[in-house]
């Protein structure tokens, strides 16, 4: 029965999550939206790191080649939720807004002593916006409001297999399908005549490639040392456009089904990992992935190399062995992104800074845990606005005995 109910949580977890976005951010509104970086609950509390983390406890789907740890006759889970508290802030005003949705859900098992498999779903870009203006109507000495609305985002199902080689050496390669819905709208409201509406939905999907590695080397009798790295491949997304313009109640022009694509850039993290005594991990990652040539229905002059580090510390101090490491964990962590948009000359970066905890909820593998990150996009310069935020997330880590074949008298 459990075995059913943990099926069943992971198939309404892929469902829920599918349809959310996860920001209220006005830098949504340029490229593929903002980038969603989730990879579980434990990487959230350490400030996004761990492409070098493995353990047979947590699930870690930033890199497939941690897949090789999950213990034999064994499957895992792990879902989370988020809420997102915002306020977002220019030189005149401020206001706040909060969301929240399913952040990930992911499944893993092993095939034999040498393989691992896993299954996951998370969001990899977020769009969300309500902007109020002023426009100005050419050629005329008047000017009226303007509301830009925009929803959606892109999503990440995935497929992943690690490989042990040998003693210290995991392999593995992700293999993922990349898909979602952006909504524009925009809403002219003219002081003479009917509103004017004009839809933009896009349709996007392709696939995606990425392979990783894991390499341990044990530096003494107590500390273990980790390098990882993953290389997430350059890949197109064939996109399928519908417009509608319409004036009050009546439909002026309706374009579908017209046919675009956009191109992601190759990202690339490079991480270490360094354990002591099991009870102490430091963690540190750096990414990089070159915006500047994408093709994300922007000006180039809009995009640029987008790098960001990541460093976490998870402390156990009461690490049991014997009761297979279920202790209360403490997790630290922060960030730091240069951003991907360059508007009006500045780059919109974005730093955070973690805290987590990991919770036993049974005497077995079963965990809670618990991640709270605050952080700051933007800047106040050339009248652009400032996003400070506070994400909450909740996720569980969930164990499950499997494969073990009935034994008759």
């Amino acid at each position: 029965m459990r075995r059913l109910a943990l099926i069943i949580i992971f198939l309404l977890s892929i469902f829920i999550a599918s349809g959310q976005n996860n920001t209220n951010s006005p830098y949504s509104v340029f490229g593929i939206g903002e980038l969603d970086n989730a990879a579980g609950g434990r990487n959230m509390g350490m400030g996004g790191s761990g492409i070098a983390m493995k353990s047979d406890v947590f699930l870690n789907f930033s890199n497939p080649a941690s897949l090789t740890a999950i213990p034999a006759q064994s499957l895992e889970t792990d879902a989370g939720i988020t809420i997102k508290f915002s306020d977002l802030q220019n030189s005149l005003n401020s206001v706040n807004v909060l969301n929240g949705n399913l952040s990930w859900a992911a499944l893993a098992f092993p095939i034999n002593r040498t393989f691992g498999l896993g299954f996951s779903l998370n969001p990899m870009s977020s769009v969300g916006y309500t902007i109020s203006t002023i426009k100005s109507l050419d050629g005329a000495n008047y000017s009226y409001p303007t509301t830009y609305k925009g929803g959606g985002g892109l999503s990440e199902a995935s497929v992943s297999l690690g490989a042990k080689i040998g003693k210290n050496l995991s392999l593995g390669l992700q293999s993922s399908v990349l898909w979602g819905n952006i909504s524009e709208t925009n809403l002219d409201y003219p002081p003479m005549g009917s509103t004017i509406t004009r839809v933009d939905n896009s349709n996007y999907i392709g696939t995606s490639f990425k392979p990783g590695f894991q390499f341990q080397s044990r530096l003494n009798k107590n500390t273990m040392l980790t390098i990882a790295g993953t290389t997430k491949l350059s890949t197109y997304l064939n996109g399928s456009n519908d417009l509608t313009i319409s004036s009050g109640s009546s439909i002026v022009l309706t374009q579908l089904n017209i046919q675009n694509q956009i191109k992601l850039p190759v990202d690339m993290v490079l991480g270490i990992g360094l354990q002591f005594k099991d009870k102490y991990l430091f963690t540190a990652d750096y990414d990089r992935s070159d915006w500047r040539n994408a093709l994300v229905n922007v000006d180039p002059s809009g995009l640029a190399l987008n790098q960001s580090y990541h460093v976490g510390l998870e402390i156990a101090p009461k690490y049991d062995s014997q009761r297979l490491g279920q202790t209360r964990r403490y997790r630290f962590g922060a960030f730091y992104q240069t951003g991907y948009m360059v508007i009006s000359g500045t780059q919109i970066s974005t730093y955070a800074a973690s805290f987590g905890m990991a919770i036993p909820i049974r005497k077995d593998r079963n965990t809670m845990n618990f991640a709270v990150e605050a952080g700051r996009q933007g800047s106040l310069q050339n009248n652009l606005i400032v996003v400070s935020y506070v994400k909450l997330n909740w996720s569980f880590s969930l164990w499950e005995r499997w494969f073990i074949p009935r034994k008759y008298d």
